[in-house]
């Protein structure tokens, strides 16, 4: 690397790193965050979780009674046992970084020699394009459930891209990838079906270009499918199935097809716009090739695009497919498109000033959306921070029931949906995790919210 783009990487890190905490730190509490605040622990009052001795009981029975995502919400509410969210702002903005670094290993195979731009870029793709990004990478709930998990699955699956010889310290190595392989499958369910597909696609990616298996290989794929057994056969599983009326048949399943294919080119328009421009490149450069020598040139990148459509359409089981479940099915898209560029040759006369064309207008684009975003997310935190003092007045006069207005959001870049965080029944999850939050009996909202 030379000395331009080691100082172009740092500064362009530091501007990420930066930019991403600061969101971090004006996202308020929401919904989820309320309730894992407090113990799930069976037979015992709703209590603030203040030790790993109550987190322990609490998981142990969200396990039979929730979901399967043990890892996920152990996560949660040990970040949750402090009274703020700096930890987690600071834990979050390095998972950011880190999944660009995954990202970058996936599509190049390597980390070495890195090139700035494309990881940067990656950043950006994601920024601009991911459904709900403030659901999915600021939320803390929601972030731990999504992009973390993400992350989770995509930096073991890089491991598999890697075509590097050698199989130094070979004990160590089984060992550490049968640990990584537990928890890229034991994280979240549509993450882990693509991570499922990622790497069967990878294992024979590799006896097809002919590369040697390794013992790692085989231990990281037994861990996977430990931890995925362990996400998917959780007696919360059938019990959470049954509250939402069931999966449903495979008659639902494809009717609900053309839905989330429409979905999908509107929430990932611009991984899928730029994936189309450089398959119609890549196409074009292994002209007279033959087409054995394109897939296998562009066979990492068909692994990554098999994963995203799996991400995606695997939700079609799901009675439903909220934005932030999206988050697995967006990242594998941009490693797609990552994935195929790191392959073209760019003409030497245009490489340039392309590269040049396109950083300005990510930046801009980055730009503009940062400002209305945080825009957006300041002004939901002073609602939040009224809101909280409002009940404090209520409850300093000897209110048990408190009125509270709901919060709403209207950007990506906020966690906070549309139709706000309260409903009118006060005995629903959502006012009741809030009742509990402040410590009253009720919370009531406002009509006119």
């Amino acid at each position: 690397m030379t000395k331009r783009a080691r100082y172009t990487l740092i500064l362009g890190l530091a501007l990420t790193a930066a930019a991403f905490f600061a969101l971090n730190c004006m996202t308020p509490f929401y919904a989820d965050d309320y309730s894992y605040m407090f113990t799930y622990a069976a037979d015992a009052p709703k209590a603030r979780i203040t030790n790993l001795y109550e987190l322990w009981l609490s998981q142990l029975n969200h396990y039979k009674v929730m979901n399967g995502r043990a890892v996920v919400h152990t996560l949660v509410q040990l970040f949750l046992m402090s009274e703020g969210r700096m930890l987690f702002n600071i834990c979050n903005t390095l998972v950011f970084l880190g999944l660009g670094f995954a990202a970058y290993g996936a599509a190049f195979g390597t980390l070495k020699n890195l090139r700035p731009l494309p990881l940067l870029a990656f950043y950006a793709l994601l920024f601009l394009s991911l459904p709900g990004f403030g659901q999915s990478c600021l939320w803390l709930t929601g972030s731990v459930n999504y992009m973390w998990t993400s992350f989770a699955a995509l930096a073991f699956l890089a491991l598999y891209r890697a075509d590097a010889p050698g199989d130094s310290r070979r004990l160590l190595r089984a060992a550490g990838m049968f640990c990584l392989g537990v928890l890229a499958g034991w994280s979240d369910e549509n993450a882990c079906l693509a991570a499922a597909v990622g790497l069967a696609l990878l294992l024979a990616r590799r006896a097809f270009i002919k590369k040697p298996f390794r013992l790692w290989h085989w231990t990281g794929a037994a861990g996977f499918l430990l931890g995925a057994a362990a996400l998917f056969l959780a007696p919360a599983q059938r019990v959470r199935a049954e509250g939402m009326g069931g999966l449903g048949g495979l008659s639902t399943w494809i009717g609900r097809i053309p839905y989330v294919t429409f979905d999908a080119i509107e929430y990932l328009w611009l991984p899928l716009a730029l994936g189309l421009v450089f398959l119609a490149m890549s196409i074009a450069q292994s002209r007279g090739k033959g087409f054995v020598y394109w897939l296998r040139k562009y066979s990492a990148a068909i692994c990554w695009l098999c994963a995203a459509i799996v991400s995606a359409y695997c939700m079609c089981a799901a009675p439903y497919f909220p934005l932030r479940a999206w988050c697995a099915a967006g990242v594998f898209a941009a490693v797609t498109v990552l994935s195929v560029f790191a392959e073209l040759k760019m003409p030497e006369r245009l490489a340039k000033p392309l590269a040049l064309a396109a950083c300005a207008a990510a930046l801009a684009a980055c730009a503009a959306c940062y400002i209305s975003g945080a825009g957006d997310i300041l002004e939901t935190r002073a609602e939040v921070i009224a809101r909280e003092d409002s009940v404090a007045e209520q409850k300093a006069a000897g209110a048990a029931e408190v009125l509270a207005p709901s919060v709403a959001g209207s950007s990506r870049y906020n966690c906070f949906a549309p139709e706000g965080d309260l409903v009118e029944d006060p005995d629903s999850w959502q006012n009741g995790a809030m009742a509990l939050y402040f410590g009253v009996e009720r919370v009531i909202m406002l009509p006119e919210s």
